[in-house]
């Protein structure tokens, strides 16, 4: 059964900000790209890297490691040396607090 967690409250990450947690050992990393976010796990699937450290352009995040690229919005690489998506995490707000739904 999932649950939902607060991991912040809106005005914590402003437009293209982030937020990295940790939470029940889940490193997830919160975007908020243009007012709408999206949470993913904070690990490149390359080689376990924090993503939260990378760069944000566009809809991607790249891994400052070796360069993987992903897509914020959907988890999937869109550049190697990366080839497994990551995990994506639904979110939503509840009376001006960001959640995020954990397994």
């Amino acid at each position: 059964m999932s649950q939902w967690q607060t991991i912040a409250n809106i005005p914590e990450i402003p437009v293209g900000g982030l937020k990295a947690v940790t939470i029940k050992g889940i490193p997830i990393v919160l975007f908020n790209l243009e007012g709408e976010y999206y949470a993913i796990e904070n690990r490149c699937t390359h080689q376990d890297f924090p993503l939260s450290e990378g760069h944000i352009i566009d809809n991607q995040i790249t891994c400052p490691l070796h360069g993987a690229k992903f897509n914020i919005k959907t988890g999937q690489v869109t550049a190697p040396p990366a080839f497994m998506d990551l995990t994506t995490f639904a979110v939503r707000i509840e009376e001006g607090k960001i959640q995020v739904e954990l397994p």
